[in-house]
């Protein structure tokens, strides 16, 4: 192969991580088992924009189930403000039972998460995936009323913080700023490997 090649090659390589590793909206909470009744249209995954710029959430798409679902406000706006928060509910009149007092951003967005464990990313609005964390339900929450969380780095099931912060048992996030806040990673330890995406 010639050194051209390899330069290219090197540099496509390159390119394509650094996209990956400056997503501004990552996964960062993921509800997909329900201890008490039907997960029937009572899933949702929560969405953190780890950057300080704004980001509209409706031109992305969530990608479960091998489809790129649309993501439509329901309450709030389009918006996800910097170091924010929002919702993507499956159902999210029954994501409001659920939460009465949630008060933040919801989208809606026609999905059903496998109890058993799946592939799941946003795409951007020419359908690049800017995060994906795949899941198991050896990974915990497996019906036992917690979410799988993103904490310091690292996925943990915990009681579930929708709007909020991340708190795990057993893996307290760094507080690298000294602000008393956890810190969020940039690319949050989630799998970026698209190729099955």
């Amino acid at each position: 192969m010639s050194k051209k090649m390899i330069l290219i090659l090197m540099g496509i390589v390159f390119f394509s991580g650094y996209h990956l590793a400056q997503a501004d909206v990552v996964i960062n909470e993921v509800m997909y088992d329900l201890s008490e009744g039907s997960d029937t249209g009572r899933e949702w995954i929560e969405i953190y924009n780890n950057s300080n710029t704004t980001v509209d959430l409706s031109t992305y798409k969530f990608f479960e189930a091998d489809t790129n679902h649309a993501i439509i406000v329901s309450q709030g706006d389009a918006n996800v403000e910097g170091h924010g928060y929002v919702i993507v509910a499956s159902d999210p009149a029954k994501f409001k039972i659920d939460w009465p007092n949630f008060s933040g951003n919801i989208f809606d967005s026609s999905f059903s998460l496998s109890n058993e464990g799946e592939a799941l990313a946003l795409k951007d609005v020419d359908l690049n995936v800017v995060d994906q964390y795949t899941y198991s339900s050896t990974n915990g929450a497996n019906g036992d009323s917690n979410s799988l969380q993103l904490v310091g780095g690292s996925w943990a099931a915990s009681a579930p913080t929708p709007g909020e912060a991340n708190e795990s048992a057993g893996a307290p996030a760094p507080d690298d700023d000294d602000t008393g806040n956890s810190d969020t990673p940039a690319n949050n330890g989630n799998n970026h490997d698209t190729a099955s995406i």
